[in-house]
């Protein structure tokens, strides 16, 4: 009998999701799981009309901050994020994030790729991968606002992102209260020109409360999804020593490696939305309170989107999920492969001990993101 995770939640961090996902589609592509109290949307088509219905938000209508944040200073900024409202708020600013990000010019992200990349060793173990995981993606998207170098950005950044999760505990929220005016104030010292992205940040997005919120936000959305599908495509690569050559002879190819190990090993497995009113979704009656969990990354698997799903196929026309769908559809997808893209490709070059980050590679715990950490543990901690 196979080893299947527990439930969905569980798969994110499951060695091997893919048949337990699969499994879903086949007998179960929307169901009530009783022990989680959440619908469970598994192939591409549930997804998608999950994604599209109107009566499906991002927040509880009766809970638009999480609990354990009220009275917090977190609550400021997580009430004003784009990602985490619908409704005018959402439709007025998020065509203006959009437009900000589509309009970056290429060469200004390459070149702020290459700045901060130039600075990574050439040839990372273990414990310096995880730190550059996180780090590189932060600093490339600090420098493109126009932030100067802060050595104290990437531990308030940890301490905020780690304040917002659910697994967070009460020590963790006070840390992340604590980063969060300091990370504010960093965008309040800014002005408006400080650069290209941030001026164009400026002129679309009042009042200045929501402005220097959403360009928190853009940090924040870097931390999670970049680290994972970094790491993701790192670890593809460090179990297949054939892509690595052909990658390595084919650097056209790189886009296409990202984006199949993004399909087949998603960083962001799953999200959630839930029912503003009734509604009658593939077959199934969901009532207004009610919670959908999207999975992502089981949809990309979906034999019905991608034949042979489970086969890695450079040259396969993708419909993947895993950057969202519909109005929620991250706008920010094609700077994110772009970062992960120059990353992938110095790591590809530098020589590193392959077989070591395959056998050390674990995941850090998390029930939506599926990050691998490579440090050996049994020879040092790992900062969390």
């Amino acid at each position: 009998m196979r080893d299947f995770p527990s439930d969905p939640l569980a798969a994110v961090t499951h060695p091997d999701p893919a048949p337990y996902y699969q499994q879903l589609q086949a007998t179960r592509p929307l169901y009530f799981d009783r022990t989680l109290q959440l619908w469970v949307a598994s192939s591409a088509s549930v997804v998608e009309a999950v994604l599209a219905h109107p009566a499906c938000r991002v927040r509880p209508t009766l809970q638009p901050l999480p609990a354990a944040l009220l009275d917090t200073p977190l609550a400021g900024v997580f009430g004003r994020l784009i990602r985490m409202n619908d409704g005018e708020y959402h439709a007025r600013l998020k065509p203006a994030l959009a437009a900000a990000l589509a309009g970056l010019p290429p060469l200004s992200v390459d070149d702020c790729c290459a700045q901060v990349l130039a600075t990574m060793p050439a040839r990372l173990d273990g414990a310096a991968l995880d730190d550059w995981l996180f780090a590189a993606p932060l600093q490339i998207m600090a420098r493109l606002l126009g932030l100067p170098p802060d050595a104290d950005r990437l531990a308030l950044m940890r301490d905020f992102v780690v304040a917002l999760s659910p697994l967070a505990t009460a020590a963790d929220i006070a840390r992340g209260s604590a980063a969060v005016l300091p990370l504010l104030s960093q965008f309040a010292a800014l002005p408006e020109d400080a650069s290209p992205l941030y001026a164009s940040l400026a002129s679309r997005i009042t009042p200045v409360a929501s402005l220097h919120a959403n360009a928190l936000g853009l940090l924040l959305q870097t931390w999670d999804a970049s680290a994972g599908l970094i790491g993701n495509v790192l670890y593809r690569l460090a179990t297949d020593a054939g892509l690595r050559e052909t990658l390595r002879q084919q650097p056209a190819w790189l886009d296409d490696g990202i984006a199949e190990c993004q399909r087949l090993d998603a960083a962001i497995h799953n999200t959630r939305r839930y029912l503003a009113a009734d509604a009658d979704i593939a077959g199934h009656r969901l009532r207004a309170g009610d919670g959908v969990l999207l999975l992502l990354a089981a949809a990309n698997l979906d034999p019905a989107r991608h034949p042979q799903p489970l086969r890695f196929d450079l040259q396969r026309e993708r419909q993947e999920l895993g950057f969202g769908a519909a109005t929620h559809r991250c706008p920010g997808r094609g700077l994110a492969l772009t970062i992960a893209r120059q990353f992938v490709q110095r790591v590809l070059h530098g020589a590193p001990d392959w077989p070591a980050l395959a056998r050390s590679h674990r995941f850090r715990p998390s029930l939506n993101a599926r990050i691998r950490l490579f440090a050996d543990t049994r020879t040092q901690e790992v900062k969390p």
